[in-house]
């Protein structure tokens, strides 16, 4: 432009520090689905167990043992109840980060969009952090979020130990655990967006790993074993953070199996991405 034109402006430096890199992508990134109709109505449905949990917690309380007659588990304001809630989301986070997550890399892979990234003062750990940040937040958006709200809920209507549990120590527990997990989980589904080029086909994999396995494994359980319960991907997480809330384990095999194998699948993942996350793609 030249300086005559009207409207030219001389450069001032502004004293604003520049985001980090892995926050400009998972800003944008977190921004891009909630402009959906479609998607928001999701989350709101995502949030309706959590409702009707507090509801029966309000219910208990008025009534008592009637309430667990008519709600068994989701009556209870302890950990293992907290527990059960989450088990229960387990659908949800299938769901969202199916929709989330599945072209978050392939997306990049395939217009070439990796060229730009690294064109620019971005490392490889910056680039898969904000992606992973990106997934991250819709898994807590279906399990943490909707479980703080609980418990403060549930402090409200009860009273003395019970209430202070409920505003303390099951959220710290909850933490930890939608934490780990949540960070896990978000590393292999990027892997497997990482892997292929067409978001249907990841699509269809993250299915596979995360629903089939399940199914795989309730069938096997009744011909081998309750030992075959150790393929079904999401049980893995449950049984490895059942300590955390004093939750009944699998007797057919440790947490610490469990445990093992989401360090394997995590460390598989990390792999993955840093043999498929180039700045220039070679094809021969």
């Amino acid at each position: 432009m030249p300086v005559y034109e009207r409207g030219y402006k001389h450069w001032e430096r502004s004293e604003r520090r520049a985001s980090p890199p892995w926050w400009v992508i998972a800003r944008r990134g977190i921004a891009e689905p909630l402009k959906r109709r479609g998607f928001l109505l999701l989350i709101v449905l995502s949030w309706s167990p959590a409702v009707i949990k507090g509801g029966i917690l309000y219910f208990k309380y008025k009534f008592g043992q009637l309430a667990d007659l008519a709600g068994g588990d989701w009556t209870a304001i302890d950990a293992g109840g907290i527990y059960s809630f989450l088990k229960w989301q387990k659908y949800f986070v299938l769901i969202l980060l199916a929709i989330v997550g599945t072209r978050l890399i392939a997306k990049d892979r395939l217009e070439n969009g990796l060229a730009l990234y690294f064109a620019r003062p971005l490392t490889l750990k910056d680039y898969v952090a904000g992606k992973m940040l990106i997934i991250l937040f819709y898994f807590f958006m279906v399990t943490l979020f909707p479980l703080y709200a609980l418990s403060l809920f549930g402090y409200l209507v009860t009273s003395g130990q019970a209430g202070l549990d409920m505003l303390l120590l099951t959220p710290l527990r909850a933490t930890v655990f939608c934490g780990l997990a949540g960070a896990s989980m978000s590393l292999i589904l990027l892997a497997l967006s990482a892997m292929g080029l067409r978001a249907v086909f990841i699509t269809v994999g993250w299915v596979l790993l995360y629903l089939g396995s399940e199914q795989i494994a309730n069938i096997l359980v009744l011909i081998e074993g309750g030992w075959m319960r150790v393929i079904d991907f999401p049980a893995q997480y449950f049984q490895a953070g059942a300590f955390l809330f004093g939750a009944r384990t699998d007797p057919d095999f440790s947490p610490w199996v469990s445990a093992l194998l989401l360090a394997a699948y995590t460390a598989a993942a990390c792999w993955v991405l840093r043999r498929r996350i180039r700045p220039v793609e070679v094809v021969s």
